[in-house]
């Protein structure tokens, strides 16, 4: 003898995953209950739970591995072209590939390490001015973590340098708190994606 299951209606915080047609493989409708998941991370210690933002080893882990990331994607294309506008006519392909693998590799290697750095400084910058203001995590962590990763990158060029590059970085990362609310509002879907990683 079998009983039918219930469905529920959706609760906060949880979405009902419903196959588009259950009946077209034989089960009944009833049996979406099945389907009903969490959509927030589910945590294994209640600490877990409570963590509004990433520790501070986590946070550099994830700037240094985006940073690096980045880098090295954006100096593999910047090789691509620059041995692209190297190439001499009447060259074989065996030579045009390995001047393209060789500068893809030099220029990938040079970005990926540099915005690595960039990134781990800002890091470590922001977890300090998280502590130093007791948790508090608003744009100004972000504004000034920017502002010191610069000036830190570019000591060892002197103080002019270190202040442009400071301005410069503050003036970015002021610019990536400003166009998040207008992401949220223009695209939903990519902000809800970005949400999760944090």
């Amino acid at each position: 003898m079998s009983r039918a299951i219930d469905v529920q209606e959706p609760v906060e915080g949880r979405r009902l995953y419903a196959p588009e047609r259950p009946e077209r493989l034989g089960f009944p409708a009833s049996y979406q209950a099945l389907y009903d998941l969490p959509t927030s991370p589910e945590c294994l210690f209640k600490e877990e739970a409570l963590m509004q933002t990433r520790s501070w080893s986590e946070n550099l882990t994830f700037y240094s591995g985006i940073g690096y990331l980045t880098g090295a994607t954006a100096g593999a294309l910047m090789g691509l072209a620059r041995a692209a506008a190297e190439a001499e006519r009447g060259e074989s392909t065996k030579l045009r590939l390995n001047r393209t693998l060789n500068q893809s590799g030099s220029v990938g290697r040079t970005y990926a390490n540099r915005l690595g750095v960039i990134a781990m400084l800002f890091a470590g910058s922001e977890s300090f001015v998280r502590y130093q203001r007791d948790c508090a995590d608003d744009w100004v962590n972000t504004v000034v973590a920017g502002a010191s990763a610069g000036a830190l990158y570019r000591i060892p060029s002197g103080p002019r340098s270190m202040i442009i590059v400071g301005i410069i970085g503050g003036v970015l990362s002021g610019a990536a708190v400003v166009a998040r609310p207008m992401l949220q509002r223009f695209a939903p879907k990519l902000t809800a994606r970005l949400d999760y990683l944090q």
